[in-house]
């Protein structure tokens, strides 16, 4: 085989593979974006916005601020989404909703609802402790990070 026909050889094995890596590419973002509306769709479903609302406004008297963060949102504005993430010893940050509300009271005090998916599945915290994605159990756990938070 001469050199060109190598060349020719390897060029249709090289448009055989990016063919392919396109498609898991796509795949994957497919993925990716079916999660993070399982995300958003279980955060409304919840209504884990208007449960740290009623929070700030019986219990703070509306001296708590809430911040909402949605990873994939941020990420997009970053400039470090164009450095890879996956080398050694470098995970890809997992999506992630989190809603905070931080008040002021005897020290810097949060109330944080964390909602991401990982290898096992879509999952929801009260201030790093795992609950159900249920509104009921969000509500308790939400109560009693309030009490844990304050001491009461």
């Amino acid at each position: 085989m001469t050199w060109r026909e190598t060349l020719a050889e390897l060029k249709e094995d090289l448009a055989e593979v990016r063919a392919e890596r396109l498609q898991q590419a796509t795949a994957d973002e497919a993925e990716f974006q079916r999660q993070r509306d399982e995300l958003s769709q279980l955060a409304d479903s919840l209504g884990v916005s208007s449960l740290l609302t009623d929070i700030n406004q019986t219990l703070l008297d509306d001296r708590g601020t809430i911040e909402t963060i949605v990873s994939w949102e941020s990420e997009e504005e970053d400039d470090d989404e164009l450095l890879p993430t996956d080398g050694p010893g470098e995970e890809e940050e997992a999506d992630v909703i989190a809603l905070i509300l931080s008040w002021a009271e005897g020290g810097e005090r949060e109330l944080a609802i964390d909602l991401g998916v990982t290898d096992q599945g879509i999952y929801v915290q009260v201030n790093g402790v795992e609950v159900r994605s249920e509104r009921e159990a969000l509500e308790s756990a939400l109560l009693q990070a309030f009490r844990d938070e304050l001491e009461i």
